[in-house]
């Protein structure tokens, strides 16, 4: 082999490398490698009851389903860190999206010190936020990249419902 052969081999090798690294995900500085993403199932409230009862919880490595979604919908997604980085934990709704009743979650474990963002789905475009201390903040849309100073790390239960 010539070495004007060897040199293009070793260049469109060196290329097609370079052009697969660029293709690879991005790791999130805020993200740490070993980040826990959680996903819990949930009824709605029953009449006699204040929060939407638990029906499951998982978690696996970031990144994995934690739980078959199949008949769910995905309510809200809480994160660790502001920009929706870090941990994160699916809420799915065992009775369809939300309607003017909603879905009330308590925000259990270490989440009652840790929810700094949030994504709201399905109708799902009002929420509260009751505070560890007994205040409430409220929020419309679906994305709230920052719950602000008051509500970080300090949300003991969040009904989310739809507003219009």
């Amino acid at each position: 082999m010539s070495l004007y052969a060897r040199t293009a081999a070793t260049l469109t090798v060196a290329a097609s490398f370079i052009g697969l690294v660029g293709l690879a995900p991005q790791a999130s500085a805020s993200e740490p490698a070993n980040a826990k993403h959680c996903a819990v199932v949930v009824e709605r409230v029953k009449p006699q009851e204040k929060v939407s009862r638990v029906k499951s919880r998982t978690c696996s490595e970031a990144g994995t389903q934690a739980v078959s979604v199949s008949g769910r919908t995905l309510l809200v997604t809480w994160y660790e860190h502001a920009e929706y980085g870090g941990a994160s934990t699916d809420v799915y709704g065992d009775y369809g999206p939300c309607d003017a009743a909603g879905y009330v979650l308590t925000a259990d474990w270490w989440w009652r010190k840790s929810i700094s963002s949030f994504i709201t789905y399905n109708s799902c475009d009002g929420q509260q936020a009751v505070l560890n201390n007994g205040g409430a903040v409220y929020y419309y849309g679906f994305g709230t990249p920052y719950v602000g100073a008051q509500a970080n790390d300090n949300i003991g239960w969040f009904k989310v419902w739809d507003s219009i």
